[in-house]
C-alpha cells in the first residue's frame, strides 16, 4: 500500500511539474518560430541583443537560435 501512495505522489508531481509554464518576461507576443502565443504557451527562453524572447518549445528555441536575424526580420 505504502508503494502505491509513493508511486501515486511522484506521478501527481511530475504530471504538475510538466504542466507548468515559465514565468518570465519576454518581449516577444507570439513565438518567431511557428506564431503560437507566447503569453500561453511560454516553455522556453533565449536572449538575443540583450532581449528576452520567449519560445512554445525547446524546437522552435533551437531553430531560432541557428539564425536570429531571419526571425528578427519578420517583426
Amino acid at each position: 500500500m505504502k508503494k502505491i501512495v509513493t508511486l501515486t505522489f511522484f506521478i501527481i508531481s511530475f504530471s504538475i511539474f510538466a504542466q507548468q509554464k515559465l514565468k518570465v518576461k519576454v518581449v516577444n507576443e507570439k513565438d518567431p518560430i511557428c506564431g503560437m502565443n507566447t503569453a500561453q504557451f511560454l516553455t522556453d527562453t533565449a536572449i538575443y541583443q540583450k532581449k528576452i524572447y520567449g519560445f512554445c518549445s525547446k524546437s522552435c528555441k533551437v531553430e531560432f537560435k541557428k539564425n536570429p536575424k531571419k526571425y528578427m526580420k519578420k517583426k
